[in-house]
């Protein structure tokens, strides 16, 4: 199997990482900047003819957020990823990316990562934190790969959705609500409960359970993941606005990985932490 296999069965677990909005409002000023930084460190391991292939990412993102207009009930923003700092280890061996250092920029990571550096992205998302899909490009397959392992960039809105948390009407605590999503053959079901109220902050525990069963493509290869695992979170939110201060969560999966005609047992933790700072 090759090397970057392992790297796709690594990247298939962050994608899963971002928590699903609900459906009641933000508020969001237009003009108002946002600075959102994300760190994902994943320790994956994925049996092979008898041998344990181990892949630790460290992956830190940072990303600025505009918000460009409110039109009806849709905020149109404008989303940069703006720095990445990435060291793994695979088989024994050792990649690291820096965007500040221009000598990483050719590198194997800093070739794909052209497509995402400092590019402006317009996202669209409504006044319950959803998404509006936009159309895109084709990319490649590396693209797409890189694309998940930075938590999967237009899905989560290239930080919106770590950024804003559309809350229910009159929180407090003691609030509980659940929320379950279905896309691309990831079955989410998140609960939450407000735990403490201080000012306009709300502190809100999160858990509970996320399956896989995706397909992908990859040099060539069909790679299937079907996992199950269980996560656990907490984030801080402002109620009145929707604006996350921070969050961090902690998941574990474990499953199969087809490739090649085999099933490869794998397992992987996932830790991330989030903070979102206006400017």
């Amino acid at each position: 199997m090759k090397k970057i296999s392992l790297f796709a069965t690594a990247a298939i677990c962050f994608s899963s990482v971002a928590f699903a909005q609900n459906n009641n409002s933000l508020k969001l000023k237009k003009g108002q900047k946002y600075v959102v930084e994300n760190k994902i460190t994943t320790a994956s391991s994925t049996e092979m003819q008898g041998q344990s292939m181990e892949v630790n990412v460290d992956v830190t993102s940072t990303y600025s957020i505009e918000v460009k207009d409110v039109v009806d009930n849709n905020y149109n923003l404008t989303n940069t990823v703006t720095g990445i700092k990435m060291n793994m280890t695979q088989m024994g061996q050792e990649m690291s990316y820096d965007s500040d250092k221009k000598e990483d920029s050719t590198n194997p990571i800093g070739s794909t990562l052209k497509d995402f550096i400092n590019q402006p992205k317009n996202i669209v998302i409504d006044k319950s934190g959803k998404i509006i899909p936009q159309k895109t490009e084709e990319k490649t397959d590396e693209v797409n790969i890189m694309s998940k392992q930075l938590g999967n960039l237009e899905a989560t809105g290239y930080g919106a959705n770590m950024a804003f948390e559309s809350l229910p009407k009159d929180v407090k605590v003691g609030s509980a609500w659940s929320n379950k999503t279905d896309e691309d053959g990831i079955v989410k079901m998140t609960n939450y409960k407000v735990t403490a109220i201080n000012g306009n902050i709300a502190t809100i525990s999160l858990d509970g359970t996320i399956s896989s069963d995706t397909k992908m493509e990859n040099q060539g290869m069909e790679i299937t993941t079907k996992t199950t695992g269980k996560f656990t979170g907490e984030e801080k939110v402002d109620i009145s606005t929707g604006v996350v201060q921070s969050n961090t969560s902690t998941i574990d999966a474990s499953g199969i990985v087809g490739v090649m005609g085999q099933e490869l047992p794998t397992s992987s933790k996932v830790t991330s932490t989030t903070t979102v700072k206006p400017l």
